[in-house]
């Protein structure tokens, strides 16, 4: 439909909803108030993204109309604003029907144009109008508006009665043994795992530490034998470039052993960690260890000697 953009269309069709109700409120009454009531609940489900229910009451609404030369105005507004809840709800639910209530709809308006208002009256409405019923029928594309009849539920088949079994003879069965009351011993409770997760991880993380802690003290011991090389190698005095040379040794010894001091003391940390909380574990498995006897029923009835962690 040519014309101006969809927001700009909506727009404009909501202000001219308000503004020929409240022009028509004062002439009509009824009907016609009962047609604005209608599209109120049509824009508050359309608000709601329920389109299905805003297509059927924008249809209500313009339906209710009166048949009076005072109600063209809203009959107008009303007819292209339900056209967007029949295309929303067909977007929504991609249902045919609202397509074919939209074409209805427009087939309604332009016989009520043809009747009541001949062209050349009202063209834009005339040409807008024709357009749209146009497009829905091309979204048609050739599918059928007719509503299918019913199919007729089959007749039930009549259900053959069951056939009598004979009752099986009750068979004596031999007396059991009177039941003999056991108090089942409380399980011991679970030692949970994390204490010896915890203490391989840390005794595993003081390996590394210690590991780190030896190649650094490595990097500081081979800087100190470079150190006294080339000060050993060189008469008094020590050219200021080999002494350079000798203090960036120095340096790089000391980071060393600096930071092999650090590694080695969270290495003796985490070793010491992990062992105490291994052996916290191992105590605590220990104490859950425990002989008892549980009285056993089955083919023979006697004292079974359990050993429980």
């Amino acid at each position: 439909m040519s014309g101006p953009p969809l927001v700009l269309r909506r727009a404009l069709t909501v202000a001219a909803f308000v503004v020929v109700g409240a022009a028509s409120a004062r002439a009509l009454a009824g009907p016609e108030q009962l047609s604005f009531r209608e599209q109120a609940v049509c824009l508050k489900h359309r608000k709601a993204k329920e389109h299905a229910l805003a297509a059927e009451h924008c249809l209500a609404a313009y339906n209710a109309l009166p048949d009076l030369p005072e109600a063209m105005e809203a009959r107008s507004v009303m007819a292209f604003d339900a056209h967007y809840s029949f295309r929303d709800a067909y977007a929504q639910t991609g249902e045919v029907k609202h397509l074919c209530d939209e074409i209805r709809l427009f087939i309604r308006f332009l016989d009520y144009l043809d009747q009541h208002y001949p062209a050349p009256k009202r063209p834009a409405d005339r040409k807008d109008a024709q357009e749209l019923l146009d497009a829905a029928r091309n979204d048609l594309a050739g599918r059928s508006c007719k509503e299918p009849e019913p199919e007729r539920e089959p007749e039930p088949e009549p259900v053959p009665e069951p056939e009598r079994v004979p009752e099986p003879e009750p068979v004596q069965t031999p007396l059991a043994a009177p039941a003999v009351a056991v108090t089942p011993t409380a399980p011991p409770p679970k030692v949970r795992g994390g204490l010896r997760a915890s203490g391989w991880t840390l005794f595993a993380v003081g390996l590394g530490f210690g590991a780190w802690s030896a190649v650094e003290l490595a990097i500081g011991e081979l800087n100190q034998r470079s150190r006294d090389a080339i000060l050993g190698s060189v008469p008094a005095p020590v050219p200021d470039d080999q002494l350079r040379q000798v203090e960036r040794l120095v340096a790089i010894g000391g980071a060393a052993n600096r930071r092999a001091i650090v590694a080695g003391s969270l290495s003796g940390a985490s070793l010491l960690t992990g062992i105490t909380l291994l052996a916290v574990d191992v105590h605590q498995r220990r104490k859950q260890r425990r002989l008892a006897f549980a009285p056993t029923l089955g083919a023979t009835i006697g004292v079974r000697l359990r050993l429980e962690f």
